[in-house]
């Protein structure tokens, strides 16, 4: 090989050991090998067709026994191992918005478009198959997570914000509530699920209103009786442009509750919302150290009150997803836009005080439905369909 060659050989090898890593639809950004990483351990199509239009994967992803439950948008639940194995493959008509319910490890509520299914898996000649124990039909699309109380009652809210209260043991309706049938402002706004504040149960609606129920039982039946209600926006226009990042999240803190939507957050003080500063498009999270918000703009530190601390990370991508641990942070971001998959999403890896960014991946479409992290273990859902596995190496 003559001088000449051996320049050009030497050039290729340095070219090529700086490349980007590019596999299975993602780009990889390796860092400092003393610092953790992300590994991927398998990636799954789980379509045929990967080109994604107009819709992202909201459905997201449950551990469930010795794998996790994947709730794709085309309606279709997928049972998968840990090895990356589909066991079990549930085809519904309709659309998943919402991460299943896993109640425990035979048992799973599942709400696709209108409905709410709850689900027995059974073993029978040594194949899997799900049973339909009951369901329940609403008028509207279901609009968040189901709430089970006491292991007795079901909470099942809807997009026309409707309540239905359901015996979880054979699925009769034991009570609805609802106010707003004459309202048209309803929307697609994400909203959480219901949550416990002492004997209150506190609901969110689409329209942005706040309400803390008692619970109590009437003369023929349970019923959901308005305790407070507040109004969290002044904007109806607000909660119906239904943009990707339009959202309500709410967490307990003390003897109140902290807010954010997509106009302004705050907390309610002497019962009246009070607004408090960058908590505006946000996800809400409970942490040791206080508050995390997650959303828009980045990840957001608040001290245990709700007041805004400093901002720890800033994304131009909504930022879906949020895991925290001992030794890490994992944030997952959608694609650029606010409802087309037509651009490129990341997983980043953090300090877990986001003193310092490890490692970080780029995925075709982004990441919109919810991931689940089990200790040094990561599912995703790419908004084009494929279903990763990533491990943190430290």
């Amino acid at each position: 090989m003559n001088l000449f060659r051996q320049q050009i050989l030497s050039l290729l090898l340095v070219v090529f050991s700086f490349s980007p890593l590019f596999v299975g639809g993602y780009h990889e950004k390796r860092l400092e090998a003393r610092d953790p990483q992300l590994l991927i351990e398998w990636a799954k199509p789980l379509k045929k067709n990967l080109v994604q239009v107009n819709r992202r994967e909201q459905g997201g992803i449950a551990a469930f026994r010795d794998g996790i439950l994947v709730a794709t948008h085309s309606g279709d639940m997928h049972y998968v191992s840990s090895k990356g194995e589909i066991r079990l493959t549930a085809a519904f008509d309709g659309t998943f918005s919402i991460v299943p319910l896993v109640v425990d490890d035979n048992h799973v509520i599942v709400s696709v478009s209108n409905r709410v299914y709850m689900l027995e898996l059974v073993e029978e000649a040594k194949k899997l198959d799900w049973k339909v124990l009951w369901h329940i039909s609403g008028k509207s699309s279901v609009a968040s997570v189901p709430f089970i109380r006491e292991d007795k009652t079901v909470y099942i809210q809807f997009h026309d914000n409707s309540i239905y209260l359901v015996d979880k043991a054979d699925g009769t309706l034991i009570t609805s509530y609802s106010d707003f049938e004459k309202n048209d402002d309803a929307s697609v706004l994400r909203l959480p699920s219901p949550l416990i504040i002492d004997d209150k149960i506190v609901f969110g609606f689409s329209n942005g209103t706040i309400i803390f129920f008692m619970q109590r039982a009437g003369s023929f039946r349970e019923e959901l009786i308005p305790y407070y209600k507040f109004k969290t926006s002044n904007s109806v226009a607000r909660f119906e442009k239904k943009e990707f990042y339009d959202t309500l999240s709410i967490i307990p803190v003390e003897d109140s509750i902290l807010f954010s939507n997509g106009e302004y957050g705050g907390a309610i003080v002497d019962g009246k919302p009070v607004k408090y500063e960058n908590m505006e498009d946000l996800q809400l999270l409970s942490v040791p150290s206080g508050i995390i918000g997650y959303g828009k703009r980045g990840v957001m530190q608040f001290d245990a009150e709700g007041k805004f601390v400093k901002q720890l990370f800033k994304s131009p991508n909504y930022v879906t997803n949020l895991a925290i641990s001992d030794t890490f942070a994992v944030a997952t971001t959608s694609g650029e836009g606010p409802m087309l998959g037509d651009s490129d999403g990341f997983i980043y890896l953090f300090a877990p005080d986001f003193s310092k960014m490890y490692h970080s991946i780029m995925v075709s479409n982004g990441i919109s439905g919810n991931m689940v992290a089990q200790g040094n273990i990561i599912y995703l859902l790419s908004d084009k369909g494929v279903l990763y596995k990533f491990n943190v190496l430290k």
